[in-house]
């Protein structure tokens, strides 16, 4: 009788995570590098945005139009929400082209295409991470005294938003490969969701209005979330389960997506 021989199953490859950590580290440090390249301000520049968002916005909606956000004042009020916000933004603006921007480099190395997409997304958690003693500090200055619920609280809703961030980046990325207008039609779509989620005003006054429809907007329930963590000290509570179904379903979305797509991407490109 002839021997059958029997695969052996694969085996983890710890030596291969490890580099794929490595390549995801040496692209968010470049990214962060070549997007302060030659400017005086250099990280200031992460930060002019939402504050200077903030001024406006606080004149606009506080002054103008007289926007009850309850006892904070109204630049913290936007603040804690814009910088998480911004985050999720930015990621995934800048990673929707992470593909068919670095076509050549796709043709002529093999490596993990999903670092490049996601290298956005940590280039832009850096950023968040710079912006939150910045927060601490303005929020000590109006009398405000954060909490050790932040301990907890800021990797828990880090992870959810990670969560979403991985599923969304791959989806954008892997489809504009194909539509390259795609990455033109999300920057339009993310300004969109800015004014759709309780950012520049409260959830309570939306959901006085449209009820439990709001939490069909995932990022409700997280900007919500975040804001609550900031001002308040409140850890996240059951209401953050719109935001986890959303990074579920983001997740396993991309993924597919990802996998279905990612042998055309050298003939397309």
């Amino acid at each position: 009788m002839r021997a059958v021989s029997v695969a052996a199953p694969r085996r983890f490859d710890l030596s291969q995570l490890a580099r794929t950590w490595e390549l995801l580290l040496l692209l968010t440090v470049r990214d962060v590098k070549l997007r302060y390249e030659g400017t005086i301000l250099g990280f200031l520049w992460t930060l002019a945005k939402p504050l200077l968002l903030a001024l406006v916005f606080s004149f606009a909606l506080s002054r103008v139009l007289r926007i009850d956000v309850g006892d904070a004042p109204y630049v913290l009020f936007l603040l804690s929400a814009l910088f998480p916000w911004t985050w999720f933004q930015s990621s995934i603006q800048f990673s929707a082209g992470s593909f068919s921007n670095n076509a050549a480099l796709l043709k002529k190395v093999y490596f993990p295409r999903f670092v490049l997409p996601f290298s956005a997304v940590t280039s832009q958690l850096i950023h968040f991470l710079l912006s939150i003693p910045i927060l601490a500090l303005l929020l000590l200055a109006a009398g405000y005294r954060p909490g050790p619920e932040w301990l907890l609280g800021v990797p828990v809703l880090m992870a959810i938003q990670l969560l979403m961030l991985a599923g969304a980046v791959l989806l954008v990325a892997s489809f504009n490969v194909f539509l390259r207008d795609l990455e033109h039609l999300v920057e339009v779509l993310m300004l969109l969701w800015l004014y759709v989620t309780p950012i520049l005003y409260p959830l309570s006054l939306v959901k006085e209005r449209v009820g439990a429809i709001i939490y069909l907007n995932p990022m409700a329930s997280l900007i919500q979330a975040w804001r609550d963590l900031f001002l308040y000290d409140q850890l996240p509570g059951v209401d953050i389960w719109p935001a986890l179904v959303f990074a579920v379903i983001a997740l396993v979305a991309g993924s597919i997506a990802f996998k279905t797509l990612e042998g055309q991407f050298e003939i397309v490109l």
